[in-house]
Order: structure tokens, then sequence, then C-alpha cells
């Protein structure tokens, strides 16, 4: 594999600090399978549009080439950032209506991969095409086999691999949610010479796997394969919801004190859920459906009181719920100074970018994207309009301070970011713990139901023979 240029270690190094603001944790699963002495193809689940690139980059030890649609070079603020990305555009039929040479276009965008792909470097795609909000995957495109196959006739003994990365979001559109970032098993590409060339000549050609014929086929049903096993799928969003309250209560059945756990923990256990329940549903459907019933008397009682089920089951025992209390007010005392600050210094900025992303988009895909790179652009312009106020109005001598507001603004905003996260929990579990306390009622009724579906879920998973 290539070394970094300068460029790239910059680029990882910007990810990494726009994702640590934007996500309260991004966990990354499977880092070690990547090879380091060979070309790569990453091939990725597309569910959240500009920021699922953003999660191949920043977590990853590589700095992939990506291919990207044209129409991203008719944002202005983004030029800058494709360009320090490298990415390569690419031209669909539906953005390019007016345009008989998108064919020809993209061979030169292909070209640009095997060049990539040749000298050791890397290069990502999101072979299902586009972002969407499905519970499962889409049809795979075949332009990643083709690309692979291509490079590896050009390039006999390149050792290349396509490497399946599942990306996955506890709530994708939320500022300060959660993200996951698992890396798959590394897929082996080589070429028989006797089969039909794997070059790509148009993207017409590049269709679904279901119209894509010899070895690229073959390909692309490996990586819809890899792909699978790397992210969730599911038949609708009931059998989601049904299977997430599952694998949490399972989880946290034992827990003392509320705890949310990893997302590659809560991943593991749904994906081990989903085989055994489908094979239930063959077999007793009506137990499912009761189950189903169960899961939605919970939840509604869930949301109504605003309370998570890890609440609920949490034991709370006095000597950990009284650490928890002073740990947390400690850490909330020492950062409220500049919490304050950086609070004020951000706030406003904060605000129009709620007001203003729902009515710029709908789409929950884009949400996030809307967010993330707005506010790359308003947090500067509004700390440098600040400074210049502030060197403007203010008397002398503060006046010539002025300036170091762009330098406070970000250092005291992060701050203020954890002292916010601290507050926020801090002030949920209390409300929680004081709600199930004071209400003997309701937290009856609670663990009724809790118990009623944790039956359910102790059954599956017997059937599954796990343990623990």
């Amino acid at each position: 594999m290539r070394p970094d240029l300068p460029a790239d270690r910059l680029l990882r190094r910007l990810v990494r600090l726009v994702l640590r603001l934007f996500f309260r944790e991004v966990e990354a699963v499977g880092v070690e399978r990547l090879p380091r002495d060979r070309p790569l193809i990453l091939v990725a689940n597309h569910v959240n549009g500009l920021i699922d690139p953003l999660l191949l980059i920043g977590p990853l030890p590589v700095t992939p080439r990506f291919l990207a649609k044209s129409t991203l070079w008719k944002i202005p603020f983004l030029r800058p950032l494709l360009a320090l990305a490298g990415a390569i555009p690419v031209y669909r039929r539906q953005d390019e209506s007016n345009d008989q040479n998108s064919p020809a276009k993209n061979l030169e965008a292909f070209e640009r991969c095997y060049e990539v792909l040749g000298a050791g470097g890397v290069v990502a795609l999101f072979p299902e095409g586009k972002s969407h909000s499905e519970p499962q995957l889409q049809p795979l495109k075949t332009g990643a086999a083709r690309i692979a196959l291509e490079t590896v006739r050009r390039h006999p003994g390149c050792g290349l691999r396509i490497v399946p990365v599942g990306l996955l979001f506890d709530a994708k559109q939320t500022f300060r949610s959660r993200a996951l970032v698992q890396v798959g098993e590394p897929i082996e590409v080589g070429f028989d010479s006797a089969q039909p060339t794997g070059r790509l000549v148009s993207s017409a050609e590049a269709g679904s796997l279901s119209g894509a014929e010899g070895p690229g086929r073959a390909l692309t049903a490996r990586i819809d394969e890899g792909l699978r096993e790397v992210t969730l799928n599911y038949e609708s969003w009931e059998e989601a919801r049904l299977l997430g309250r599952a694998a949490d209560l399972y989880r946290v059945r034992h827990a003392e004190l509320p705890t949310k756990g990893t997302l590659a923990e809560g991943v593991e256990i749904r994906r081990a859920f989903v085989e055994g329940y489908r094979e239930l549903r063959a077999r007793q459907p009506e137990k499912i459906e009761a189950a189903s019933e169960a899961v939605r008397r919970y939840d509604d009682l869930l949301r109504a009181f605003r309370l998570r089920d890890d609440q609920v089951g949490a034991a709370y025992p006095p000597s950990p719920v009284l650490r928890f209390v002073a740990t947390t007010l400690l850490r909330l005392l020492v950062l409220l100074p500049l919490a304050i600050l950086g609070t004020a210094l951000n706030l406003p900025v904060y605000a129009l970018l709620h007001l203003l992303v729902p009515r710029l988009t709908s789409d929950p895909d884009q949400g996030a994207t809307y967010k993330v790179f707005g506010a790359l652009f308003f947090y500067p312009l509004f700390w440098i309009g600040v400074a210049f106020a502030a060197w403007k109005w203010l008397p002398a001598p503060w006046c010539a301070w002025a300036w170091l507001i762009p330098l406070l603004a970000p250092v005291t905003g992060y701050l203020a970011l954890l002292f916010h996260d601290r507050r926020v929990r801090f002030l949920n579990e209390a409300r929680a713990f004081l709600l199930l306390k004071s209400r003997k009622r309701l937290a009856e009724e609670l663990r009724e139901r809790r118990a009623e579906v944790l039956r359910w879920v102790e059954e599956l998973a017997g059937g599954l023979g796990a343990g623990g």
C-alpha cells in the first residue's frame, strides 16, 4: 500500500475532529482485518448521506479515494473538501439527463480507479448506489466488482482485496449520537482469463446484480454476502423494532445501573436473534404475534413516560448510585466556567442549524449531512464576526483581545459539549430514578410488562443456545 500523502494526513485529522464533535462516540470494530500491504476497495452500506464517507476516513488507518456522484461538485463549499479527499466524480444517468457523454466521462473515472489501485492505493464506494433509510441492504450495482476485475487483469499479482464495511447509527440524524464502523473479512479477487473481461465500459453496464453476467455477477454476490455479515438486515421496520427491543433486554437483563452498552455488543446480539426469530415465526406465528403485542404495549408505556428499558431494569444499589451522583456533579462543577463561555460563543449557530436544517431537507438520509457541513461553514464565520464586533465596539484595552475569540470558541465549545453531555445524562438518569422510586404503581406495571417481553426473549435466546 502506498504511503500517506501530507494531504491525506491532514484530511484524516480534520475528519476525526468533525466526527468527535458530531458524535458522542464512534466505535470501530475489526480494523485489524484491513490488509496494509496491498491495494484495497472498500465497499460500505449507504444510509447517512455524506456522513458515511467520513466514517470510512476517520476511524480507519487508510485514506481512500471515493467514487462520488458528479453533482456534489456543483456545491461550492464542498469542492475544496472533494479536492482534498481526491474524490473521483461518477456521472449517473439521472444526474446527467441532458449530457449524452456520461459513459465516456465515466471511463475517465474508472481509469483513475485503476491508476490508484495499481499504485497500491485504496478506493471506496457505496455499491447500493444511493443513500437510503430502508431496513436492509438495497440491490448492489456491479461497479465495485468490475473495477476489481479490471484492476487484477491489468496488474496481475497485485493482491487486490475488497473489504466490506458496515455502518450503523443509533440515531443517525441526532447530534451527539453514536456510530459503529464494522470491518468485515477481506474478499480475495482473482481473474480467470478464460472468462469475459471485467472491463467496465459505461455506467449503463454497471447495473444491478440481477442484470449482470459473468465474473462481475459472481463477485458482486460475494460482496453482497460480505456486507450482510457486517450490517443489520430486517424484513421490515417492525421486525427491526421487535428484535432491537429483544436484544436490549437480553443485554441488560441483570444490570445494576442503567447502561446502553456498546453498539457492537447490541449488533452482535441482534444479528444472532434474527435467524432464531424467523425460525420461530415460521413454526409458531401466533407466539410471534403475541410477543409483538407485548413489545408494543411496553414501548408505548416507555415512550409515554420518556423512559428507557435499561432504566426500568436497573437494580439501583445505593453505593453505585451515590458514586455516580458525586463524580458527575464534581465534573460538572469543574467544567462549568468554561462551559458557560463555550455555550455563549457557540449556541447561536447551533440554534440556527437546528431551525434551518428541517426547512432545507425533509430527507432523513441528509439531515446529519446538512448539520455537519453547515457547521463547518457557519461556526468559523460566526466566530470571526463576533471577534470583529468585539474589536470594533469594545473599549481599549479590551478590544485588543478580541482576536482570541476564534481560538477560544472551538476549545471552550468542545468543553461545553462534554459539560452538556454529562448534564443531560445526569438529569435524565435522576428523573428516571426519582420517577420509578416515587411512582410505585407505574414502576410495577413497567416491570410486569418488561418481564412479559423478557420471557419471550429468554425463549428465543434458549433456542439459539445463548448463555450468560
